[in-house]
């Protein structure tokens, strides 16, 4: 069997589709700005350490321009041997490396490595030794071509070896004959002077600059001693690759931005390397705030969203419980339901069709009410005839016994009996005129039947003008003549009691010592689907208490004990109302 799916409420609908929307909304902006940001960032990380390495380079530059000024005054020194003394040059030169502490020495060779010139008085290694050294060979060539070494020990002299970078140029000097001559300049500076150039650019916490030369070597590396110990790798292959610019690689498992430029007069190139996962920490925490943000925003969105489906819809809701209302058959007026048009509108017509409906069914009420006061009234003047009929048959033989007594008694008990039945057509009439009324009734038929029975009234005081229907008394007492003392041995007693019950009820108690009635018979004599009994006396007692109820709510009428051979005790129950005239009955 297929499930039929439950539909769900216009909140819920509501609810969804806002929070679709604006979450989908919210999404898509947080992932348009997420990917700018990104850009931006990574933007502003690669300008900012393209600007650190060029900053790196253009002091490197600035220190490299100021060695070349230095070896050209050294040059034009060298010059003028002829007219200025050696000891002379050499002390302007020492002059010059007194001054900066970055510059170990300044030598001036010929091409045999012989010493010419000198600012160290230490002793020289043979000439031989000196012109076999790389930064010697590699400045031969012509006047001005000059060779930056990397970071090496220094072999010049025979007891200091000093960790160097070295300058060598091929000049031309004047011998002491004035002659022209090629020869070798050599300019020693500390290892730590271009070390600290490197050492102050920061990119990140881990990030580093180091140079290579024109073949690919290392010139100098922050972490050169663990390179040598085989405790750190550089990534020369990806670098040999990109003569000059920036990308980004992943070695060793970290994204890394590489950016190279070529440092001038050096014939180096500076090699600057950030990590992207400490240049994009912004980003970490941009993202963890975003997130935050996000979800404040998702949670908000919702509850605007169910506060906004619940405005909605609480009208529609409030409409709903009214006709759940009307369909559990309240069908008061139903107040407006406010909200939008539409909801007012439909609360509205609704509202018309309910008082509509009702008044339908007021007018059925009381057609029905009336149809079955009509009913009760026909079937109380069925009654009333058979009854004159027995009175009168009562007349005749008491006439025909010359009971002229009896005759004018049961004649004028009669006449009170229908004045006060007529009542001037009214149906309520006083207490006093009702117990009248069953007074004239049993003295009747205490003649009819000789004073078979006796019978007894009484009434609380200051109840003698409070309302009733008439003719509600006499039904009841009928049938216990009829039902009850018609077929007793002995005398039998009717004991009629009017008195007051709280809260503000009227009881009239009936009770007679007749063959009283069983189980079955209690259970159904009120019933519309009882049997009709002799003489129609059951039909008068439901008609008593459907009267009753008729008039006064189905809170009162009649309320019936018996036992068999012991009796029946009947209560009429009615409520209390303010007292009326009473109709202008003669009493006997």
């Amino acid at each position: 069997m297929k499930n039929i799916q439950r539909p769900y409420s216009i909140m819920t609908l509501l609810t969804f589709a806002i929070a679709v929307v604006s979450i989908s909304f919210t999404l898509l902006v947080s992932a348009i700005l997420f990917s700018q940001f990104r850009s931006s960032i990574r933007e502003n990380a690669t300008v900012s350490t393209r600007e650190i390495v060029r900053q790196v380079n253009a002091n490197l530059s600035y220190y490299t321009n100021d060695i070349l000024t230095i070896a050209t005054y050294a040059r034009d020194l060298a010059k003028q041997t002829t007219t200025m003394k050696s000891s002379d040059i050499e002390d302007r030169l020492r002059a010059i490396v007194d001054s900066r502490q970055d510059i170990v020495c300044l030598v001036l060779f010929d091409l045999e490595g012989n010493k010419l010139l000198s600012t160290s008085e230490a002793p020289f290694r043979q000439a031989s030794e000196i012109t076999e050294q790389m930064w010697f060979s590699r400045a031969l060539g012509g006047e001005g071509n000059f060779y930056f070494t990397g970071p090496h020990v220094q072999q010049l002299f025979a007891s200091s070896y000093p960790w160097v970078i070295t300058y060598s140029q091929q000049i031309n000097y004047m011998n002491p004959n004035g002659d022209l001559e090629q020869g070798l300049l050599l300019i020693d500076m500390n290892f730590w002077a271009v070390s600290e150039l490197c050492q102050s650019a920061k990119l990140g916490s881990s990030g580093y600059v180091y140079f290579i030369d024109n073949n690919g070597k290392i010139v100098y590396h922050p972490f050169q001693q663990l390179i040598n110990s085989g405790l750190f790798n550089e990534d020369l292959d990806s670098v040999q690759d990109h003569i000059f610019g920036t990308f980004t690689n992943t070695f060793e498992g970290r994204e890394r931005l590489v950016i190279i430029d070529t440092v001038n007069n050096a014939r180096w190139r500076i090699v600057g390397v950030a990590y992207m996962d400490e240049l994009m920490a912004g980003l970490n925490q941009y993202t963890a705030v975003m997130l935050l943000v996000l979800a404040f925003c998702i949670i908000t969105t919702i509850i605007i969203a169910r506060s906004v489906s619940a405005y909605i819809s609480r009208p529609i809701k409030q409409l709903e419980r009214l006709m759940n209302s009307v369909e559990r058959g309240d069908f008061s007026a139903p107040p407006t339901v406010g909200g939008n048009l539409e909801v007012a509108a439909l609360s509205q017509t609704f509202a018309v069709m309910v008082k509509r409906i009702r008044q339908l069914m007021d007018d059925i009420v009381k057609s029905q009410e009336m149809k079955r006061k009509f009913e009760l009234d026909a079937l109380q003047a069925k009654i009333n005839p058979h009854f004159l009929y027995n009175t009168l048959d009562s007349v005749v033989w008491m006439a025909e016994q010359n009971d002229t007594a009896g005759v004018i008694t049961m004649v004028t008990s009669l006449a009170k009996l229908f004045r006060v039945s007529i009542s001037k057509g009214r149906d309520i009439i006083t207490l006093s005129e009702e117990l009248e009324h069953v007074r004239n009734y049993l003295i009747i038929q205490q003649m009819r039947y000789r004073d078979k029975f006796e019978f007894s009234i009484e009434m609380e005081e200051g109840m003698d003008n409070l309302p009733t229907i008439k003719l509600i008394i006499q039904p009841i007492v009928e049938n216990a003549i009829y039902h009850g003392i018609k077929y007793l041995q002995e005398m039998g007693h009717i004991d009629i009691k009017v008195f007051r019950r709280k809260p503000a009820a009227v009881v009239i108690e009936i009770k007679d010592n007749g063959v009283g009635m069983d189980e079955k018979q209690l259970n159904t004599i009120l019933s519309m689907a009882s049997p009709s009994h002799k003489n129609g006396t059951g039909i008068g007692v439901r008609n008593v208490h459907q009267r009753i109820q008729l008039y006064y709510g189905s809170d009162y009428g009649l309320e019936i004990s018996s036992e068999l051979d012991e009796g029946t005790l009947v209560r009429l129950v009615i409520p209390e109302q303010m007292p009326i005239q009473p109709i202008k009955v003669v009493h006997s």
